[in-house]
Parts: C-alpha cells; structure tokens; sequence
C-alpha cells in the first residue's frame, strides 16, 4: 500500500513538473512569423498565426526549436531568421486574387494611405525568391539602378536588398504622386529634369504652394475600379508569342509560381485612372511585385507614371 502511495505521489509530482515546463514554454514570448507581432500564446493574437515549432537558419538551413532562447545560428554564425527578418516585416498577408491585391494598392491612393499601398507588395516573400542572376542573364548587364543589385547570400544582404527593393519602388509612386499633382509644372516636363529659381525671389515658395491645388484630393472620387487584360490597351500586342517569351524570360528573376501583368482602371471625377503593375502568385497568395510591368514598356510610359497616370484622354494619351 505504501509503494502505491510513493508512486502516485511520483507520478503526481511529475505531471506537476510537466505542467509548469509546458506552462514556462506556453508562456515564452515569440515573434509572430505572419506580421511581426510578439506574443506568448498558441496563436499570434494579431493575425491568427500559429506559433512556429522551430527556427531556420537563413544561412545554412540548420534548425533550432523556438524557445531555444537562440539568436545566432551555432553552425555558420548568421543570426537566425525568426529574430532577424521577422522582427520587421513590412508585406501584409496576401491577397486570394491578383484583383485584390491590385484593387488594395489602388484604393489605398483613393484613400491617401501610403501604407495600405505598400502592403500589397511582397517585399520579404519576393526578396526569399528573388533571383538576380536571372535578371542580369536576361539583361546581359550589370548596372547600378538594377534593383536588387546583389546576391542575397546572409542575412544582412538580403536586408539590404530588401530595403532597397522597397526604396526604388516608393521612388517610381513618388514620382507618380508629384507628377500627378503638378501635372504640366512638374519637373519631369523639363528638358533637364529640374526646375531652377531666380536668387532673392518668391519663385521656390510659389512652386511648392502649388502641391496644395486639390489635385491629390481628387482621387477620393475614385469610382469603379475595374480591371483588363494587357491585350485590351496594347491592342493584342502582348499575346503574341514573341512577347510572350520575352515576358516569362524578363519575369523568371521573380521566382515567383505565376506571374502576370494586368491594368487596373478607375474614374476620378471626369479623368480617368490607369496603373500597369506585375503581380506574382507565391504559393496560393498573390502580391504585387513592381509597379511597372512589360505593359507599361509597350505603351511608353514615362518614369514619373509607372506607378499610374491619371488624367482626360487615352491611356496612350497619358503615358507620356
């Protein structure tokens, strides 16, 4: 009777110790692999995502469990993914359809929220698939507005070029924005690309009070937002089997499952919207992954509206 005593009073112990163990590793703090968020639960109370099981080292693909309290990788010394790039993810979750990653960066202008804009671009997903030895084999050059530039071969590479992916991207909508706004004063309407002032004038103050004349504002009409093919703005130039060759050789640096271009239109007011990304499928989620897109290279589109035109007239009209 004793011995049974002293053993339920063991196993007893036991699962009390078990308990707090898993209560400890419960309790533990993650990083949510899906948005960034920290947390201590089973799921991400953010977005839903289960607590990863593990972390994977970027550089070597060594493994190490998630509440090993680890940050660098023992094997090869790169700090491991979860604490690196997790930390500070800047793409939302995907979207079903490239429709609705499309319609998520234009109604993000309609509203005038840069960052729902930015969060229809796979910026962390298409930097993990990003192949820039493609690009250059396609191109047959190396030049210094290739954006990616480098291989990413660690960790701090891949945030380089990450950021750098980014920043080139929010250039291109920049200039969108200002050229939108400034229409026939903008820079890019200069010969040499730029606007000089006179010394010890108004001139510089009166160029940049022309930003405040409502023209940003308009795009809060944006109405029937709706969606082409390329064949019906470059009249069926883009299904030609020549094209189409060129386009999966130009796209492959991409990595992506599927990749394809589509023009997204809309009315503001009495002008019209037009924008030409290139969208990617990752998996079963589509992003944008550019705001200009083989498309927009047949119509002529300009540097200051690759990110979209907006105006009265054909597309062609506006392109330039």
């Amino acid at each position: 009777m004793k011995s049974i005593r002293i053993t339920v009073s063991l196993v007893l112990a036991l699962m009390m110790i078990l308990g707090c163990v898993c209560a400890s590793a419960e309790n533990s703090e993650w990083i949510c692999p899906g948005c960034g968020a920290s947390g201590t639960a089973n799921f991400c109370t953010k977005c839903g995502t289960k607590r990863p099981e593990e972390m994977i080292c970027p550089g070597c693909g060594e493994k190490y469990a998630a509440d090993s309290g680890a940050i660098f990788c023992g094997s090869c010394g790169t700090k491991l993914r979860q604490e690196a790039s997790v930390r500070m993810k800047y793409e939302g979750p995907g979207f079903d359809s490239p429709e609705e990653a499309l319609a998520c960066y234009m109604e993000g202008l309609k509203n005038l929220d840069f960052n729902q804009m930015l969060s229809a671009f796979a910026w962390e997903t298409q930097m993990e698939h990003y192949s820039v030895l493609s690009r250059i084999e396609y191109t047959r050059t190396w030049y210094q507005s290739l954006h990616p530039r480098m291989p990413s071969l660690n960790s701090f590479l891949f945030s380089v070029n990450l950021n750098d992916l980014r920043s080139s991207q929010i250039d291109l909508i920049t200039r969108s924005v200002e050229a939108y706004i400034l229409g026939e004063d903008s820079p890019g309407k200069s010969s040499r690309g730029m606007i000089e002032f006179e010394k010890d004038t108004d001139q510089a103050a009166e160029f940049l009070n022309k930003f405040d004349n409502g023209r940003l504002e308009k795009l809060a009409q944006m109405t029937n937002i709706r969606f082409v093919t390329p064949d019906a703005v470059t009249d069926d130039k883009f299904s030609i089997e020549s094209n189409q060759k060129s386009f999966h050789r130009e796209t492959a640096c991409y990595g992506a499952d599927e990749t394809i271009n589509m023009v997204g239109l809309a009315n503001v007011g009495d002008e019209t919207f037009y924008c030409c990304p290139t969208i990617c499928r990752y998996g079963g989620k589509w992003y944008l992954v550019s705001v200009s897109s083989r498309t927009s290279n047949f119509l002529g589109f300009s540097v200051d509206k690759q990110a979209f035109a907006c105006g009265k007239g054909e597309i062609t009209d506006l392109a330039r």
